[in-house]
């Protein structure tokens, strides 16, 4: 396909008009009538801006074949979000592991700084393996914020199939976590420990299965191109901006309490509680916003 065609092809696809391409161009409609008629050829920064528009390459632009290129996944996205599922369920495990490392140290009757300390560092790393999972999809999302759907029906069938395997083996991995703390109730408690050291085993199955499920979330989100192109693809609003950044406040300050009583005051088996109301505060901030600013 020439320039031409491909330019039309992707015009007609996004559902432009003539007019409306040359004005986000800001060309005139006959500016872009020739460019498809291929009477004369945008210059370089144009392009560029064509490019970025629809989400392709200047080489594919140009000379390429964009119905074949749709078929493809030419920015790398699926193994990108394939990485990005795997950091962020690594963190998470990384943190639960913290949970059970430090029932682990308790149940040795370790030194209660050791424990606080192991679980902090451990907890910490899975954090900042989080973070930076989240800083590359950030950076993956403002490169390519348009992706042209390129996953075949029989790969969306496949994925919907292993979608309901991951969410049924998880849920079915915790509820051996709440069987083996269910058992665990009549065992003896080993020389040198305490009875906590059974907590560890229903702990080590909550994480399993949680990664598990949240996993299965990603992975389906994946293939809804539709949805990332939506999510990325526009300017976030006025009311978008403000939720993130307040829910972000509240998640931090919970967080902040959530170490002080834990560190400062030994609480570390009740403030857990601070996460649960800061989802709700979370919530409330939302529907206070959203009223604020009906579109």
């Amino acid at each position: 396909m020439s320039f031409g065609e491909n330019l039309q092809f992707y015009r007609k696809r996004n559902d432009i008009t003539q007019e409306q391409l040359a004005e986000q161009m800001s060309v005139s409609r006959q500016t872009i009538s020739k460019w498809e008629s291929e009477n004369s050829y945008p210059e370089m920064e144009k392009l560029l801006q064509l490019c970025d528009m629809f989400g392709c390459t200047m080489d594919v632009l140009l000379r390429g074949n964009v119905q074949e290129s749709l078929q493809e996944d030419t920015m790398g996205y699926d193994r990108h979000m394939n990485q990005f599922s795997v950091k962020i369920v690594a963190g998470i495990g990384v943190i639960l592991f913290g949970l059970i490392l430090q029932i682990l140290g308790e149940a040795f009757q370790k030194p209660d700084y050791f424990v606080n300390t192991i679980f902090l560092f451990v907890a910490m790393t899975g954090i900042l393996i989080i973070i930076e999972g989240g800083m590359q999809h950030s950076r993956f999302a403002k490169k390519h914020p348009h992706i042209n759907p390129f996953y075949k029906e029989e790969e969306l069938e496949l994925a919907e199939n292993r979608f309901r395997v991951r969410i049924i083996a998880g849920i079915g991995i915790l509820f051996a976590g709440a069987l083996a703390a269910a058992m665990s109730e009549g065992f003896p408690v080993p020389a040198g420990c305490t009875k906590e050291i059974y907590d560890s085993v229903p702990m080590f199955f909550f994480t399993v299965g949680i990664c598990t499920i949240v996993y299965a979330g990603m992975q389906k989100s994946k293939y809804n191109v539709e949805e990332y192109n939506k999510e990325n693809s526009s300017v976030k609003s006025r009311k978008d901006q403000l939720v993130a950044v307040w829910c972000g406040c509240i998640m931090i300050m919970a967080t902040i309490l959530f170490f002080i009583a834990g560190l400062g005051y030994e609480m570390w088996e009740k403030c857990w509680i601070v996460y649960p109301i800061g989802g709700m505060l979370c919530g409330i901030v939302t529907l206070i916003l959203n009223g604020m600013y009906r579109e």
